[in-house]
C-alpha cells in the first residue's frame, strides 16, 4: 500500500488519518486520553483519536525501513514532523529539490521530493502491520 507523506517543520507530531493506514490498529495515546487535538492549516481543531505504530519502507533502491508512531486524527494528508525526527536522533537537510532524513552516521534514511507549491513529499510503502503478539509455542 502506498503511503504519501508530507514533511512538516511546523507539525508537533507525525499525524495521519485512519483512511491512510488500512489494517493498522489505533490505540489510545496520552494525547487522546487527555482530550487533546491538533490545529490544522485552516485553523480548525481536530481531536486526537489515538496512535498507531506504522511500518514504512522507502520505495527507492535502498528499501530502508522505519517503524514510527503516528498520532491519528482526521487530517487531509499524512504529515511527518521534522521536530520528532530530530528528537529521534536524525537530522533533516532541506535542499532546493529535496529534503533528506539522515541517520546519526550521515546516511540517507528517506528522501522527500519538493513538489510544485513547496511541499516536500515522500512516497513510501506502508508495510503490513506487525501482529499484536507472537504465537505461543
Amino acid at each position: 500500500c502506498e503511503f504519501e507523506v508530507a514533511l512538516d517543520s511546523g507539525s508537533t507530531d507525525h499525524v495521519a488519518s485512519t483512511v491512510d493506514m488500512p489494517g493498522y490498529v489505533v490505540e489510545a495515546s496520552p494525547g487522546s486520553k487527555a482530550g487533546q487535538g491538533f490545529i490544522v492549516g485552516s485553523g480548525q481543531r481536530v481531536p486526537n483519536d489515538g496512535q498507531s505504530c506504522l511500518n514504512l519502507q522507502s520505495t527507492d533502491k535502498s528499501g530502508n525501513t522505519m517503524a514510527t508512531t503516528f498520532q491519528v486524527a482526521k487530517v487531509s494528508r499524512p504529515l511527518m514532523s521534522v521536530g520528532r525526527l530530530c528528537d529521534a536522533g536524525m537530522d533533516v537537510l532541506f535542499k532546493k529539490e529535496r529534503a533528506e532524513v539522515l541517520a546519526s552516521d550521515g546516511s540517507v534514511i528517506m528522501s522527500f521530493e519538493r513538489q510544485n507549491g513547496g511541499l516536500y513529499i515522500a512516497k513510501l510503502r506502508l508495510k503490513r502491520p506487525s501482529p499484536p503478539f507472537g504465537r505461543q509455542g
